[in-house]
């Protein structure tokens, strides 16, 4: 059983009026909710939401969302930027948000405001000349132009296994980075499957992590590779992919495996820059390739 469905089984038992704290990864409610924070959920029927309450739902691939409600009768919710979702079972309405150390309420007075500040968000995320906007200062906020300055920024940057503990910084990281990431990653270090390495700011913040997992006969598998737009083309990914490779050498493995989309020239160089070979030519998505026996290659260019 999942994470996302012992929640929600808490959730179903619990009696109407009662509630519990359920911790979140993602960004579909970001500003609103970061990926880490918590939100306490009241246990409720449909006739105690009404548009503007954050609520608490099951989808129906077992995973649980927190978003805002758009209407009743019934219930719809959407994400603070987004379009409405699948019709999920509710299972109650947030009335608190734990954030930065914060204890926050979500008074049934903010109603009207979510409300509007989500249909402002649904219709900017929409709007094609928004949209080219953000991908224009996405695409300058990681270019070359760039680099100078954040890595000014960024100050000294460490890459090494993540330690005992660490776990949950991942997991947060990934839930904003990269929310699909998340759910195997879990599952992946409880079972003590896979190890993850990650790259640290001097304060210790996560700026990318890479993650494999060991498989059959010592091959192990790449299965993650996630930059921060503000770490990106600073040599991060190279040298993720350096450690991931030392660390599985250590761990016993021959080899390590990588499948990498045919179109991604950018991945594709930055894996052919740390030795990885394409066993298969022309073959999609399949058959990287980087022996361990004499240590991981060296690292001829920065891609990351």
């Amino acid at each position: 059983m999942s994470a996302s469905s012992s929640v929600a089984e808490l959730l179903r038992h619990l009696p109407e009026g009662g509630t519990l704290w359920v911790r979140g990864l993602g960004r579909s409610m970001w500003p609103l909710l970061r990926s880490g924070d918590a939100v306490q959920v009241l246990r409720c029927g449909a006739e105690a939401v009404a548009p503007g309450d954050l609520a608490v739902l099951l989808r129906a691939d077992g995973g649980l969302t927190a978003h805002l409600v758009t209407g009743a009768a019934p219930v719809r919710t959407a994400s603070l930027l987004g379009r409405e979702d699948p019709s999920a079972e509710l299972l109650g309405r947030v009335v608190r948000i734990r954030t930065r150390g914060l204890v926050l309420p979500v008074p049934e007075l903010a109603r009207p405001l979510l409300r509007a500040v989500q249909r402002l968000g649904s219709t900017a995320f929409r709007s094609p000349a928004l949209r080219g906007a953000r991908r224009l200062a996405r695409a300058w906020g990681t270019s070359s132009w760039t680099r100078p300055g954040r890595a000014r920024w960024l100050g000294a940057l460490t890459v090494r296994p993540l330690l005992r503990g660490e776990e949950e910084a991942l997991l947060v990281f990934a839930g904003h980075h990269l929310p699909r990431a998340a759910g195997e990653l879990g599952p992946g270090l409880a079972g003590g499957t896979g190890w993850a390495v990650g790259v640290f700011d001097p304060v210790g913040r996560l700026r990318g992590f890479a993650f494999a997992d060991g498989g059959a006969e010592g091959s192990a598998r790449v299965r993650w590779l996630v930059v921060a737009p503000v770490a990106q083309r600073l040599g991060v990914g190279g040298a993720l992919l350096r450690e991931l490779a030392r660390e599985a050498s250590a761990r016993g493995q021959v080899e390590l495996r990588a499948e990498l989309p045919s179109g991604d020239t950018r991945l594709l160089r930055l894996f052919r820059a740390r030795g990885f070979r394409e066993e298969a030519p022309g073959a999609a998505g399949k058959g990287w390739v980087l022996p361990l026996e004499k240590g991981p290659a060296p690292l001829h260019r920065p891609e990351g």
